[in-house]
């Protein structure tokens, strides 16, 4: 599948890419995957101590790795083949004397989508031979057949309505060709026409042994014109494929069953033959079909109902780029934010291609690490190259009440994102059927996933640049430290927090999967002491596959913040078969580990923390040392004061700790933030921060049963005081007593 390509008229400057694997180990080689409107560029890999270079934040810090060459190579444009289809090379095609009969259900969501949409095809333009199913640029249903000379066309002028399911069959025996299309009524609601179409041919239908068969997607661009990729791809759901031959001694060629095998990206040949396919591209499975009445929601249960895949024509799993070249981490390379940083030679354009390193026993006894931060790899995916400011789609949000999305800060990353459409869509987004998108990849370039970027709806750096400044912050407080990820807490559970005294969450660690909640939650109960320092974190559920480690699962129910909602029955994760939505509605809300939990958000500047009559005992005077009595925590920081974002806070309805101290809570929001619908109950009201004292942050700590401690902060804004005016300010005071004190506790 060629990536190189030309690039579009009048197409600015540009040069991005992709590490693959994003996340390595020291020793390891990473193959580097770059697109260049440019002739050259130059490339050098560079750790990243602190990537934030913007008014007021810490001086930005890149370390070269000199053991890794650094160099120049040749601009190639470089695009990734978006769409999912199902293919199956050998299926036993034939056509015998007595005919073939094809049939399946197909649910259109998308009609009339601009171009043609294949539902299924065996279509070989350049031998013409073999059929194809195919709804018309104006939403009408055709037969494209080959009879050996040519394609022959044979409209059925059926339109089938929108998200409404249609039984197809179609009988191939000679020259004679019937199709038949029947909408399936929806309740009680009236079905339109069907559609029959029986017509003789002049000549014999062709179907040759080497005809691969698509779902979902065609070689022929139109009955005329071959191609040499796949195309006219289908927006919507294909239920029960089944071809067999006709006749007294009618044999089944194939028989898909999409509810078998559900996580993973082969559909099964239910016929005993072995014709099994492969899904290309991450088609979302788990999704009702044409028989499903609502009496089992959960596809693991259901003994029918959940036998339908929903292609789309803008998924994408893996870009498949081609490597322009490779790095070998050095044995010894520290755990930690890496990029290798290219610009083109002209000077006209530039990135940072960013991957992580996790740490080894090796590296991390040479550091002397007795602090972890985690990175919220989790929740880079779940954002990755996120277009909620289109407001030509429907995952297009309002931020917080008074949001202005003409007032926002956009920097080249956020052009880069929405020009890049092939370059796939984050968790919040809908596809161009508006349905949600389940799967984000890490197989392709994440343009938000940039040391310095500032995140545009609230003008200020979030999640990885966020982060970097943590990282900062630890070298500069010389406190020996390690980095890990999301991913290392999921595939290696308690021991992989299991060496540190301290671990320190990123500033929106919102995505954690079972396995990485579970890891902190050990942690803590064998005597760890954590810090989370961010806010909105432990909020979604998500489901990763150990088989596919760069590809994360979200499904959203109808309760939280979110840009769209699934429909009932497609609430349970594909991948791991347990249900989604809030961790919350799971029974695992965040109040019952770090004290707080989500409550509200809002895209005005943050405000400060005030110290509590609790927080002023003095059991307590070593977190506040070095802060005068009175002072305000966190009154600047690079996104206003260090309560701001999304916030957190305290609860014992909700499961907080009775023995938990509140500590310092928020000096109050403006009506620019607004509540989280699950905060609230009925009549809905006081939702606006003025309104109601819901919407806070709350500092809290407490001590646990097995002799360690929670600190947490509820605000995602913590990291942008933290870095404010190079960490001289009380946030990083307050920061770096809480981590030496947990040091110190492990020392006596």
């Amino acid at each position: 599948m060629a990536t190189v390509d030309t690039p579009p008229p009048d197409y600015p400057p540009e040069i991005t890419g992709y590490a693959e694997p994003w996340i390595a180990s020291p020793g390891e080689t990473v193959a580097i995957k770059v697109s260049c409107t440019e002739p050259e560029y130059s490339h050098k890999t560079v750790r990243v101590i602190q990537g934030v270079d913007i008014e007021h934040s810490p001086k930005k810090e890149l370390e070269e790795i000199t053991s890794i060459p650094s160099g120049t190579a040749k601009g190639r444009f470089q695009l990734a083949r978006i769409g999912s289809h199902a293919r199956t090379d050998d299926w036993g095609a034939s056509l015998s004397k007595a005919g073939l009969e094809v049939s399946l259900y197909f649910q259109p969501h998308l009609p009339q989508a601009g171009h043609r949409q294949a539902v299924i095809s065996t279509l070989d333009v350049a031998s013409s031979s073999g059929f194809a199913i195919v709804i018309s640029t104006e939403g009408a249903v055709e037969l494209w057949v080959g009879v050996g000379k040519e394609v022959k066309v044979i409209e059925t002028g059926f339109k089938p309505a929108r998200k409404r399911w249609v039984s197809l069959k179609l009988h191939l025996k000679g020259t004679n060709i019937a199709l038949s299309l029947q909408p399936i009524p929806y309740l009680a609601e009236k079905a339109g026409p069907a559609a029959h179409v029986q017509q003789e041919l002049e000549e014999t239908v062709s179907l040759s042994p080497e005809n691969v068969l698509l779902l979902a997607g065609s070689y022929a661009e139109s009955p005329t014109s071959a191609f040499s990729r796949v195309t006219n791809f289908f927006n919507g759901r294909i239920d029960s494929p089944l071809i067999k031959s006709l006749g007294p001694k009618a044999e089944i060629l194939v028989k898909y069953d999409f509810a078998r095998n559900i996580s993973e990206d082969t559909i099964i040949d239910a016929s005993g033959l072995g014709h099994d396919g492969v899904l290309v591209n991450a088609p979302t499975r788990a999704v009702p079909g044409f028989d499903w009445d609502a009496s089992e929601a959960d596809w693991t249960k259901a003994k029918y109902g959940y036998g339908a895949i929903h292609f789309h024509e803008d998924d994408l799993d893996d870009a498949a780029w081609e490597t322009d070249f490779t790095i070998t981490l050095p044995p010894d390379a520290r755990s930690g934010i890496y990029a290798v940083e290219v610009n083109s030679t002209n000077g006209k354009t530039s990135d940072m291609i960013t991957f992580m390193v996790r740490p080894t026993k090796q590296t991390s006894t040479k550091v002397g690490a007795k602090v972890a931060l985690v990175l919220s790899t989790f929740t880079y995916l779940a954002y990755a190259n996120e277009k909620l400011a289109d407001q030509n789609r429907s995952s297009s949000v309002e931020v917080g009440p008074g949001f202005d999305i003409n007032q926002t800060v956009r920097t080249e990353d956020f052009y880069r994102i929405h020009r890049r459409q092939d370059c796939g869509h984050s968790n919040y987004d809908v596809h161009n059927d508006d349905s949600g998108v389940v799967f984000s990849s890490a197989k392709r370039p994440i343009l938000n996933l940039r040391p310095g970027y500032v995140m545009w709806a609230f003008s200020r750096p979030r999640e990885l640049s966020a982060e970097s400044m943590m990282v900062g912050f630890l070298e500069r407080e010389q406190i020996p430290y390690d980095v890990l990820t999301d991913h290392d807490l999921h595939l290696k559970g308690a021991a992989a927090l299991a060496p540190y005294n301290t671990v320190i969450t990123g500033c929106h660690p919102e995505y954690p999967t079972i396995e990485s909640y579970n890891a902190y939650e050990h942690y803590a109960r064998r005597g760890g002491n954590l810090m989370y320092l961010g806010g909105n974190g432990f909020y979604w559920v998500s489901a990763l596959d150990p088989k596919r480690p760069w590809r994360l699962e979200v499904r959203r129910g109808d309760q939280g913040v979110r840009s769209y909602t699934l429909p009932g029955g497609e609430r349970f994760m594909s991948l791991n078969g347990t249900q989604g939505g809030l961790w919350r509605t799971r029974g695992r809300s965040s109040h019952g580990l770090f004290g707080i939990a989500f409550n509200g958000e809002g895209t005005a500047p943050g405000v400060p923390y005030k110290r509590t009559e609790a927080g002023r005992d003095d059991k307590l005077k070593w977190m506040f040392d070095g802060i005068p009595e009175g002072e305000l925590v966190g009154e600047y920081g690079l996104g206003g004061g260090a309560s701001g974002d999304e916030i957190d806070s305290f609860d014992l309805a909700c499961g907080s700790p009775t023995n938990a101290v509140v500590v310092a809570s928020s000096t109050g929001h403006p009506d620019d933030f607004g509540i989280a619908p699950e905060c609230t109950g009925f009549p809905i009201m006081h939702t606006l921060g003025t309104q109601t004292n819901e919407i806070r942050s709350d500092m809290v700590y407490y001590e646990t049963q097995a002799g360690g401690a929670v600190f947490s902060v509820g605000s995602i804004n913590w990291y942008c005081s933290l870095g404010w005016d190079d960490y001289q300010n009380n946030v990083a005071k307050l920061t770096g007593n809480v981590i030496q004190e947990f040091l110190r506790r492990a020392a006596t």
